[in-house]
């Protein structure tokens, strides 16, 4: 049988894109005999609340009757796809049999995942059986998501099945993209049986899906491999000997720049735009966004601007300036000194008797998000924020300053990963002036102003951060590492006194354990009594 893994990208929602996209497929392949596409490839993975709507069910109703009509147009191929499918009043996440005209529903999800990004317990109710289709002389098994086990495996085969196929759609952290095929290879190998997965590849909204797409022979080996992170498609025939695939080791960070380029040019060309905006302050996180934009949408679609203000250093502004230039993306100065100090004089009163502090700092980064604004109003463009995960997990940042903008592109970034990308980009030549990434990390917002100032080092603070937000650990777990104790409470503490900030933060592109954002959801308005005493807010 010769299966085509389809590794595509569809759009959430575009039901009539995405079945245009599958006619294409299987017209341009007519020596396949199966086609497979990913979990959920109808209506795009995650459909979000668009299930909620019985008006959007009907359509997807009428798009798989619409698909199962054309399969009469090649009565010799079948088509497996993912979809949510009614059954009276209950939704499936199902995969659905087409063949010359006839749809059969062949496997309702039983283990829903819950995705921080999209819970679909949410939305679905979990199927009870898994039937199985017959394809020739193959008996075909179906999974969906990551619940494939030894043990289902066991069961169909057990029930007589040849080979199982698997819908998908995972979305990407670094580290883990390897771990789907290392589950599945052994489930192959323990049940003796091969194995196809079709992943969906693409970003919508905050998941990125990197594709990888394989196939795995009866004893686990990898027979293909598709790339990570752009659509592709592989026929299989797995009555053909074929030789093994040697997986490469892959660069942990040129995988998070690819997903960050994948994920910011899809929300941006899938929203309906084609250009962002971006302040540029001679720092490293704006250098690095900046990078990631020009790739993802050309240089062209790239607006950098430099907004000096009474503390900035003529060497920022230099920076920022070469940055463009390299990159060959547009490149404007607007000083916001004259601004600051008629916005003092327009307090003068009000702040009289008082000495010079945050609210001062911070009256700069607004006035530089109101520019952001103007411009993005005035012209078009997405304003992109530059804050990483560590800035924002401690709130150093500010709201509607640096904050502003509808896509936080580093944001699930530790400061210590920025510096790996920043490396990264000047792999080959300089992009990113060497001087941004070698001075000290500064907000330039009062004379001198150093982060390590007010933060720990980075790469202690993203230790704390990752062991408190992303494994969930105590501050006595935390301690047991090995952190000085008075830092440990100072973070753990900052952390839960922001909460308000990262509910109002951008739109954020995950790449790691994703604990920020709308994925929080700790109270607001509460007394936080498991604080160490003296640790209230």
């Amino acid at each position: 049988m010769r299966v085509y893994i389809a590794q595509v990208n569809p759009k959430v929602g575009d039901l009539t894109g995405n079945v245009e996209m599958l006619r294409n497929i299987v017209q341009a392949n007519p020596e396949a005999e199966l086609f497979v596409f990913p979990e959920l490839f109808l209506t795009g993975y995650p459909p979000q609340d668009l299930l909620r709507r019985r008006e959007f069910l009907d359509h997807v109703q009428e798009r798989l009757a619409e698909i199962e009509e054309f399969t009469r147009t090649c009565p010799s191929q079948a088509l497996l796809l993912g979809t949510p499918v009614i059954e009276g009043d209950s939704l499936f996440n199902a995969a659905v049999f087409m063949q010359n005209g006839t749809a059969q529903t062949v496997y309702k999800k039983q283990k829903l995942s819950r995705f921080r990004g999209f819970d679909e317990t949410n939305y679905f109710t979990p199927g009870q059986d898994a039937p199985r289709v017959n394809l020739g002389e193959w008996t075909i098994g179906v999974s969906l998501g990551l619940e494939l086990d030894h043990i289902q495996a066991a069961a169909y085969k057990e029930a007589g099945v040849d080979v199982i196929i698997n819908l998908a759609a995972i979305p990407y952290r670094v580290g883990e993209e390897d771990a789907h095929r290392q589950t599945l290879s052994y489930v192959a190998r323990a049940a003796r049986m091969p194995i196809i997965s079709a992943a969906q590849v693409g970003a919508n909204d905050g998941l990125i899906f990197s594709g990888g797409s394989f196939a795995l022979d009866r004893a686990g080996n990898s027979t293909a491999i598709l790339p990570d992170f752009r659509e592709a498609g592989s026929l299989v025939d797995l009555t053909a000997p074929g030789g093994h695939v040697v997986t490469e080791s892959r660069d942990e960070t040129a995988q998070v720049y690819e997903a960050l380029v994948l994920g910011l040019r899809d929300y941006v060309q899938k929203s309906g735009m084609s250009r962002v905006i971006l302040g540029l302050s001679g720092g490293l996180d704006s250098a690095v966004s900046a990078c990631i934009a020009a790739a993802a949408l050309g240089p062209e679609n790239v607006w950098g601007v430099s907004q000096p203000g009474p503390f900035s250093s003529s060497g920022s502004v230099e920076d920022a300036r070469a940055l463009a230039e390299n990159l060959q993306i547009r490149f404007d100065v607007l000083p916001i000194t004259e601004l600051y100090e008629a916005t003092l004089a327009s307090l003068g009163g009000l702040f009289a008797g008082t000495e010079m502090n945050v609210a001062e700092e911070n009256i700069q980064a607004r006035l530089r998000g109101n520019q952001w604004m103007a411009l993005s109003n005035k012209f078009g463009g997405l304003v992109l924020t530059n804050s990483n995960k560590s800035e924002l997990a401690v709130g150093y940042c500010t709201l509607y300053g640096d904050m502003s903008g509808g896509l936080a592109v580093l944001a699930d970034c530790y400061k210590t990963m920025v510096y790996q990308l920043a490396y990264y980009i000047n792999r080959e030549r300089e992009i990113i002036p060497w001087s941004t990434i070698e001075k000290p990390p500064s907000a330039e917002l009062r004379p001198d102003q150093r982060d390590d100032e007010t933060l720990p080092p980075y790469d202690i603070l993203d230790g704390i951060i990752k062991l408190y937000l992303d494994d969930g650990a105590s501050i006595a777990e935390i301690l047991s590492r090995g952190y000085d104790e008075e830092t440990v409470r100072w973070v753990t503490r900052i952390i839960d006194n922001n909460d308000h900030k990262r509910r109002q933060a951008a739109l954020i592109l995950r790449v790691t354990t994703p604990i920020l954002g709308d994925d929080r959801k700790m109270p607001l308005a509460a007394r936080k009594e498991f604080y160490p005493a003296g640790m209230r807010s």
